[in-house]
């Protein structure tokens, strides 16, 4: 049983047996309302009477203070089934009630005031309103545990230490001062009705503050008024600030808490059902404070406005917030879960909706939204939570039902921004973080804010969604039509971001409006892995997603990914698709390591009539690319692609790098059945393809193969791997290569299984071919060479023992006929740099033109090699202004003597 659950355990037991004493002892007794001496010739005077058809306690009496009316009671309780009922003396607006006693108050029936004041309830033993409570209130009520009522002019109204009658105050109240342990505030006021059981006045405020703060079903009900829930701990003092009326159809005003000068809170609990509503023509405002919030059992906060505008709602936790469970069928027989939201249904726009907290934890189908679902636009929701946000899981048995954090725009009216800011986000088994718009309203913007990490956990058992963070435009779910609000964009910014088992970050558009950007900043790292246990080549990977869905005419939005390493691995997917009739966006990745490993894609895809958007990639030190997966029991190799399988033609793939290994079947393409897709890469150092590895612009349709481009240091292709701009049924496409060096791969007119091969054919024939060039210095690696001795030679004796001798120093020498194995530096080490090269003859070479015969039925393609000529230099000349400059041939050497002497070498030795 938990904390909460055995307190209100053990109030039950004992209000059972007190209650039960006083019902058989006290027959005859309308109400338990006994004032206390403290006030003097001034004491409340009782008088039972039936008011309004109830047995009541009609309040008389009382010291009067200017506007305030003051009571002192030593018991205060209301009895199930009576009344007790404050009479309102002209000019007072304020009632002020204290119980100085030892007990706590029960309000088992109904509370009332027969005028407009406002109701002062202090008692700070506890207050507890029963199964059957009801306020009859034409004002505010203000119940607490606090031990005073402190005023501006330094006088105190306190329960704990009784004023005699001159030291009470005409000011307004300033504020609440609590004592060293304050009562808890317990609210039973469920009577299984669907009418509100604690209710006060349009305009109004109702505000229980006290220590702990329990709502076990009821409702409290304060239409375009204002609430408040407040839990504070020892000696806090809570300052009140009095609310003007307003100038629309509402004139009351009320009272707003202000928690500045608290230091400890305590918890509040709404669990059974419990609502707390401020909804009217205009929602009301909502304030809670405490140290732990919870919610449960299909506990609600919120409010609905429609032709006047709503009010804020803010939730203010020192520790947690924590949302649970759906829909309870023991407390209602609303399908209701747990929830804060606030909506609009008219004209009237909402407030924003705030969360500051430690930690917050939203799980089991709970939620917390900001809608619009009429004309009026919807406010802000923002979670501002220093160390973590957890949203978990989906109602249970209802998987259509999940945990959500979402501002929505259903009609007309635009959606508010979405923002979470805290230092961990965890989204797992279904959960989700959304803004959408099913209409003409926009949808606003969604921002993730984790310092340090985010991680997205899937899966939701219902396959169609496995949770994550979006942005979309929807079908309008009650009439199927095309929504043509535009989404918002979505960005998240975080240290590293993960994210496994099938779960999303998305924008996307399945109507007419278009799809919002995505924009992914994670200073260290993305890595996303895997995806859904029966996920296909379409749905359930992990990844990151922008895309026009089918039967959309809306735009893809451009996604954009930003950081020092990025992982796509075992199946995971980032892709800009487009299975609409309007372009894709593009999608853009700087990293200084891009890795795509077994299975993993990354794309930009058009499978419709639109055309496909570029794919850019920016990876300073590395991308690689390798090694194959499976989804829907279909085989997948790694791959970075744009392609086309609709009339749309496919986008181009802009790769820049460091260095690109492509490995294990690992592609680089620009397939399509429209052709046009273009590939074109630059490294700073080698491009080299292994094991079955391609980089492909072929057509499969009527158009002619990609173009492809590269500009690298050196290219290495080794076991059957490709580089292919091939087509079906019109021109090849054209290879152009700039290289320092090309090894293991050569031109030829058609692929050959066996050899890693450089093509440009078609289908058709060889006068359908395309074009291969390739750019490479034509260095003559034989020239200069000198022919090494085959025999061993004693280096001793080329050595002279005694070198100080005159004759030694002037003759002798030690010459080094080529690097014999050596390092060009003695610190460096010895490396091998042997590298697998395909036998060649040497081809004719007529004019720059080197033609080659390639096996297939007599097809020729042409092969363009531009050389400068480079020969190894042989020596140097030094030039009359000192220029050095190297020559093709040695000069004639002259001999200098040598300037160093040994210093070992005596004087004699030298002369």
């Amino acid at each position: 049983m938990s904390t909460y659950g055995w307190i209100g355990c053990c109030w039950r037991m004992w209000i059972c047996f007190w209650v039960g004493g006083v019902v058989l002892s006290s027959q005859n007794t309308v109400a338990q309302v006994v004032p206390d001496a403290t006030l003097g010739s001034e004491s409340s005077v009782i008088t039972p009477q039936t008011i309004k058809g109830l047995p009541s306690d009609r309040i008389d009496g009382g010291a009067i203070r200017g506007g305030n009316l003051f009571h002192s009671f030593r018991e205060f309780n209301v009895g199930e089934g009576q009344g007790a009922y404050f009479s309102n003396p002209d000019g007072i607006e304020r009632i002020l009630t204290r119980v100085t006693g030892g007990n706590i108050s029960q309000i088992l029936g109904t509370l009332g005031v027969l005028g407009n004041a406002d109701l002062f309830l202090i008692n700070p033993n506890g207050i507890i309103f029963g199964s059957n409570s009801r306020l009859d209130l034409n004002g505010s009520l203000i119940g607490s545990t606090a031990s005073s009522i402190r005023f501006a002019d330094g006088i105190e109204f306190s329960a704990t230490n009784p004023q005699a009658p001159p030291l009470l105050s005409i000011n307004l109240p300033l504020g609440l001062q609590y004592g060293a342990n304050p009562g808890q505030i317990i609210n039973r006021s469920a009577d299984g009705t669907p009418e509100p059981t604690l209710q006060v006045p349009v305009g109004s405020t109702f505000a229980l503050v006290g220590g702990d703060v329990l709502l076990e079903g009821g409702t409290m009900k304060a239409s375009q008024g204002r609430i408040e829930l407040g839990s504070v701990g020892d000696r806090s003092f809570v300052n009140l600030s009095p609310i003007p009326p307003s100038t629309g159809e509402v004139s009351r005003g009320g009272w707003a808490l202000n928690y500045d000068g608290v230091q400890n809170f305590r918890d509040i609990s709404l669990s059974q059902a419990a609502i707390v509503d401020t909804s009217g023509e205009g929602g009301g405002d909502i304030q809670v404070q405490a140290r732990r919030l919870t919610l449960t059992e299909g506990a609600v906060i919120y409010y609905s406005n429609v032709s006047q505008s709503g009010g804020n709602i803010d939730i203010n936790t020192s520790e947690s917030v924590e949302l649970s469970g759906g829909f309870n069928p023991a407390f209602s027989e609303a399908n209701i879960f747990t929830q804060i939201s606030n909506i609009t249904q008219g004209t009237g726009a909402t407030g924003n909706l705030t969360v500051k907290t430690r930690r917050l934890s939203v799980r089991d189908g709970a939620n917390l939204n900001n809608i619009s679902a009429g004309e009026g636009n919807a406010g802000d929701l923002t979670v501002v939570a220093s160390e973590s946000v957890e949203l978990i899981g989906v109602r249970p048995n209802e998987p259509l039902f999940p945990t959500i954090l979402s501002a929505q725009a259903y009609s007309t009216g635009n959606g508010g921004n979405l923002t979470v800011e805290t230092r961990r986000l965890i989204i797992r088994d279904g959960a989700l973080v959304s803004t959408n718009t099913f209409n003409a309203g926009r949808a606003g913007n969604l921002t993730v804010r984790a310092s340090e990490s985010i991680e997205l956990i899937g899966t939701n058992p219902d396959p169609k969604g496995s949770g994550g963070i979006g942005a979309g435009v929807n079908l309008d779910p009650f009439t199927g039509e095309p929504a043509t609000g535009n989404s918002g964009n979505l960005t998240i910014e975080t240290r590293r971001l993960t994210i496994q088992g099938g779960g999303q970050i998305a924008t996307s558009t399945f109507s007419e409006g278009n799809g919002g950007d995505l924009i992914i900043n994670a200073s260290e790292s993305v890595e996303l892995i895997g995806a859904t246990s029966d996920a296909d080549l379409i749905r359930g990977s992990s990844g990151l997603f922008a895309s026009a869905e089918e039967g959309a005419t809306g735009k893809v939005g451009e996604l954009t990914i930003t950081t020092d390493r990025l992982i796509v691995r075992d199946g995971a997917r980032i892709s800009a698709d487009n299975f609409g009739p309007n372009s894709s966006g593009n999608l853009t990745i700087n990293a200084e390591q891009l890795i795509v490993q077994n299975g993993g894609t990354v794309r930009a895809g058009a499978f419709a009539d639109g055309p496909g958007g570029t794919l850019t990639v920016n990876a300073t030190d590395l991308l690689q690319v390798t090694g194959t997966g499976t989804l829907g029991g279909k085989l997948i190799n790694s791959a970075l692609s744009v392609r086309s399988e609709g009339l749309g033609a496919a986008g181009s793939l802009e790769i820049q790098a460091g260095s690109i290994q492509l490995d294990n079947s690992g592609n680089l393409t620009a397939d399509s059945t429209a052709g046009l897709g273009n590939i074109n890469i630059q490294t700073r150092e080698s491009l080299i393809l292994r094991r079955n590895s391609a980089i492909t612009t072929n057509s499969t349709g009527d158009d002619p193969g990609g173009n492809i481009n590269i500009n690298t240091d050196n290219l290495v292709g080794l076991e059957n791997s490709d580089i292919t701009a091939n087509a079906t049924n019109s021109r090849g496409g054209q290879v152009s290569i700039n290289t320092i060096g090309i090894f293991g791969t050569q031109f030829r007119n058609e692929p050959n299984d066996l050899t890693s091969d450089i093509t440009a054919s078609s289908a058709l024939g060889a006068q359908f071919s395309g074009t291969v060039e390739i750019d490479t210095p034509d260095v003559d690696t034989s020239a200069g060479l000198v022919v090494l001795p085959t025999n061993v030679i004693d280096v001793e004796g080329l050595v002279a023992r005694n070198f100080c001798t005159p004759q030694q120093v002037a003759s002798s020498s030690f010459v080094v006929t080529g690097r014999g194995g050596l390092p060009p530096n003695p610190n460096d080490p010895l490396t091998g740099e042997i590298v697998a090269v395909e036998w060649a003859g040497r081809e004719r070479v007529s004019g720059g033109v080197r033609e080659r015969v390639s096996g297939s039925a007599g097809q020729r393609g042409r092969i363009f090699t531009q050389h400068s000529g480079i020969q190894e230099a042989q020596g140097w000349i030094v030039a009359a202004d000192g220029r050095v400059i190297l020559t093709a041939e040695a000069p004639v050497a002259t001999v200098h003597p040598p300037s160093l002497i040994h210093p070992s070498c005596g004087a004699s030795a030298q002369r």
